[in-house]
């Protein structure tokens, strides 16, 4: 994954899931879930607990179906 990567679909605002070498997952549904940084990506779960993600171990990016908002 590149960092441009991550950056569009933080832009985009579209619920992602960020997948990762080891097979883990992070869903990211709300801007505020992710920030990032040159080498790594920081993301809130549910519980309010950080995960600092190098790039570099990375592999995908899913799009998720948008929530309804009402």
């Amino acid at each position: 994954m590149t960092r441009d990567q991550i950056q569009t679909a933080i832009v985009e605002g579209i619920p992602f899931e960020i997948k990762m070498a080891d097979g883990a997952k992070y869903r990211v549904r709300e801007r505020y879930q992710v920030a990032l940084g040159r080498t790594s990506v920081v993301v809130f779960d549910d519980r309010d607990l950080a995960h600092i993600l190098p790039l570099s171990t990375m592999t995908g990016i899913t799009y998720l179906k948008p929530s309804v908002k009402r």
